[in-house]
């Protein structure tokens, strides 16, 4: 009798912690004297995976899985890299604002099941475990520049028939992810920065919330005012934005520190960019049988 998993992402317990993007390093990138302007937006591309891969991937780990005696029906992630996220501000703009609040900023949440779920319940089961990733072993452990998963199981198979092989895999999904993460945190300490947040709040001055320091402040008071009271923080604190560019200025100090780390990364870029092609019509060659 097959055991039902619904609604669970790719990147499961176990993989996912592998492959996750790390901790945002500081100061070990330098700004280039020759920003590309709007790189940023290439840079965040590079850092997310391919989706119609991981579909095809999704694919084979579920037919795999029926094969074990589990009905695992994966759910794929969308997630999107948004390095001005990951520095401390998601973006918002006035339509978002005054149609959802703050809601488009709330957390996205983990991939991983919630504690004490039949998920995660499931992933408790030793079958399941080994049928998914493999044994939890040193020798199923599967590295590349330090980012790894277990090259065993459904996943492993998946990986290897989409990608090519588990490290082209790790290295097109969790390697690229990462690789960009020490570019972000170096433009943290920019004067450039600490300027956008000054705009802003030279702009929130003239509001019923002078007070807050950064959009970071306004978002904390919006969500736990709530109601009608975060609407009118999130539009006020979005309008700010919009007249002070913040955002723009953010990019544009983004672009400084991504320009250096994507021409250090151009050899890497070009591999990836290779694995994501084939690995995508692997998919659809996949999805067209």
């Amino acid at each position: 009798m097959k055991r039902t998993l619904i609604g669970l992402a790719v990147l499961a317990v176990g993989a996912a912690g592998a492959l996750a993007a790390s901790a945002i390093p500081g100061g070990s990138i330098t700004a280039s004297s020759s920003p590309v302007s709007g790189i940023t937006a290439q840079a965040q591309a590079y850092a997310t995976a391919d989706t119609a891969a991981e579909a095809g991937r999704g694919t084979v780990i579920k037919e795999c899985m029926a094969a074990a005696g589990f009905n695992l029906v994966p759910a794929i992630s969308t997630h999107k890299v948004d390095f001005s996220a990951n520095i401390g501000f998601k973006r918002l703009d006035v339509a978002t604002a005054k149609a959802s609040g703050y809601a488009s900023l709330g957390p996205t949440g983990s991939h991983e099941p919630a504690e004490g779920s039949p998920e995660s319940l499931m992933f408790a089961d030793p079958a399941f475990e080994a049928a998914y990733m493999g044994p939890n072993t040193e020798d199923n452990m599967v590295k590349v520049n330090g980012t790894g998963t277990r090259g065993g199981g459904c996943g492993g198979e998946a990986a290897r028939q989409i990608y090519g092989s588990v490290e082209n895999y790790i290295l097109a999904t969790g390697v690229a992810m990462n690789s960009l993460n020490a570019a972000a945190g170096s433009a943290m300490s920019d004067p450039g920065f600490q300027k956008a947040i000054g705009s802003w709040t030279s702009c929130m001055a003239a509001s019923p919330y002078a007070n807050f320091g950064s959009p970071s402040d306004a978002l904390t008071a919006g969500q736990s005012a709530g109601g009608q009271t975060e609407f009118k923080i999130a539009v006020t604190d979005a309008t700010c934005r919009e007249q002070s560019n913040f955002q723009g200025q953010l990019d544009a100090v983004l672009d400084k520190y991504l320009t250096t780390r994507m021409q250090q990364l151009e050899p890497e870029i070009a591999k990836v960019t290779e694995i994501r092609k084939q690995a995508a019509a692997q998919a659809a060659a996949l999805n067209s049988k």
